[in-house]
């Protein structure tokens, strides 16, 4: 048990690392692309990407695919297709750091309450402590270490966008569990990036037509090559395994890592200063993640 729980922490860490990249491209690429071609771009690179490895094992699975088409269906939409559009629109509005915040603020609670709920994972007291922990790291690096600021906090359009896409993938780590016996990862995510660039076909060509043509640069094609193949393919291969081992609660607890990475990273790439709220938000947030995934002792009976 214990082992396992070690294992599942260090995919959902490895996971964020990755992710936590997504709100920086997030904020670069505005000027390059629509949210919806973005995304767009994004899953139809992970598809390609992993088409090699997964087709068979998709033409395999495929009658098991046939009677869960509307699990299917709502994953891709939920999960991938929303979730995704509203980041990348969240991004013309919001600083990177804001998109991390709120994203995994909303996100473990949703997939704790969820999941207590629809797949039976207990809400133990470690849980609800290291929840509360993590809202409060979150809300400690919102306010810049006063918590005064809190009475004049401002949600923005941004904001908003980051709290949809927190409860669209909150969601979608429950639902994970509730994959159907017999489906391989591999085939799993295959499935669902390719709904995932259908159904946002139609919204990107409009995007691309009339609202945001497309600058295709190099700079593009790093963007989507990163957010196609590392925080695709790699990271949610990754992830799903990590939920398999730990369960949505614990894992999605981890994406609050994500506005420290996201502030690391704004200070490497963005030349953004690090400050002390942020450390010590850093420090509140990973004891609320070490409380929350520590292994209870086995009782024998």
């Amino acid at each position: 048990m214990r082992r396992t729980n070690q294992i599942g922490a260090l995919l959902a860490i490895s996971s964020t690392i990755i992710w936590s990249g997504n709100f920086i491209v997030s904020r670069y690429a505005i000027h390059l692309a629509g949210p919806v071609s973005i995304a767009f771009f994004r899953w139809l690179t992970a598809t390609i990407c992993i088409l090699p490895f997964a087709y068979k094992s998709l033409k395999a699975e495929w009658p098991i695919f046939k009677e869960n088409k509307l699990y299917f269906f709502l994953m891709g939409l939920i999960g991938f297709a929303v979730y995704n559009t509203l980041i990348y629109t969240a991004g013309h509005y919001a600083t990177a750091i804001n998109m991390a915040l709120f994203g995994s603020t909303v996100n473990p609670i949703v997939a704790a309450l969820l999941g207590a709920w629809l797949v039976n994972e207990k809400l133990h007291w470690k849980n609800i402590t290291g929840i509360i922990l993590c809202i409060i790291g979150t809300l400690y690096l919102l306010t810049k270490g006063d918590i005064h600021n809190i009475l004049s906090l401002q949600f923005g359009k941004g904001d908003l966008w980051m709290i949809g896409a927190g409860i669209c993938f909150g969601s979608y780590n429950v639902f994970v569990k509730k994959k159907p016996a017999g489906i391989s990862n591999k085939s799993f995510l295959l499935c669902l990036f390719i709904i995932g660039a259908i159904l946002l076909l139609p919204g990107a060509l409009y995007e691309m037509n009339y609202v945001q043509p497309v600058i295709y640069n190099t700079h593009l094609l790093w963007v989507v090559l990163y957010i196609g193949i590392g925080n695709s393919t790699i990271s949610y291969l990754i992830w799903n395994n990590a939920i398999q081992k730990i369960g949505a609660g614990k894992a999605s607890l981890f994406l609050t890592l994500g506005p420290i990475l996201s502030s690391i990273e704004a200070v490497l790439f963005l030349n953004e200063s690090f400050n002390q709220a942020q450390i010590i938000s850093g420090i509140i947030i990973i004891s609320g993640i070490v409380i929350n995934t520590w292994p209870s002792k086995k009782i024998n009976g």
